[in-house]
């Protein structure tokens, strides 16, 4: 009984000693976590589009060969909808009128990305000129694969300037080294429609840095 309590007391000095050199370990590598951010506009992204036609029928299948013949022109055109639905007919009336293709209006949809304004512009005319019933409606902005690239390698750079000037000031003059940095949801906190509209594009990471 009596070697029990010694080894009890053993392994009790052991563990707070344990915890103690953790405790100081933790102590001595003292560590700093910020987000670093920053966003800008870029007025010279170019436009996504939705372009519709919803009309007769009959207009349908020339609105189509005008929309392949730009899709020649436009490779990442894009049908997203296409619908018919009979106009002012109510359900009690089946059997008693005989349905016409007359009765029927279309709905075709495309989405259109554009590099500006001129060529959104070019677009729009041409449709009038061929006097289609059409909608086209800006759903956001967009950036060439191309120039994406280095635009986000420039954010990215500019919020990891703004994540050390937010350590420099939390360091309180004390040296540090950065240890971890990772990328988060850039589109936080307003979500992409914020920044599809607005014409902006940002960059958000997480910088971990350990106090000398």
């Amino acid at each position: 009984m009596k070697k029990l309590h010694v080894w009890v007391l053993a392994l009790v000095a052991g563990v707070g000693s344990l915890g103690s050199c953790q405790m100081r370990n933790e102590a001595e590598e003292e560590s700093l976590q910020v987000i670093g951010e920053h966003e800008q506009l870029v007025p010279e992204a170019g436009y996504r589009l939705n372009l519709s036609y919803f009309g007769p029928l009959s207009g349908r299948q020339r609105f189509m060969a005008w929309a392949d013949s730009l899709q020649k022109v436009m490779p990442h055109m894009v049908l997203t909808n296409e619908s018919m639905n009979i106009m002012n007919y109510m359900p009690e009336q089946m059997g008693q009128e005989q349905i016409k293709p007359g009765m029927f209006q279309s709905n075709v949809s495309y989405n259109i990305l554009v590099p500006d304004s001129a060529t959104y512009g070019r677009i729009t005319r041409d449709a009038l000129r061929h006097n289609f019933p059409f909608n086209v409606n800006v759903t956001g902005t967009f950036v060439d694969p191309g120039k994406r690239q280095e635009l986000q390698r420039k954010l990215m750079q500019q919020a990891l300037e703004n994540a050390k000037a937010k350590l420099d000031f939390l360091s309180g003059g004390r040296s540090y080294e950065i240890i971890g940095v990772e990328e988060l949801d850039t589109n936080q906190p307003y979500g992409p429609e914020y920044y599809e509209f607005n014409r902006k594009m940002a960059a958000r990471i997480k910088v971990k840095a350990r106090l000398d």
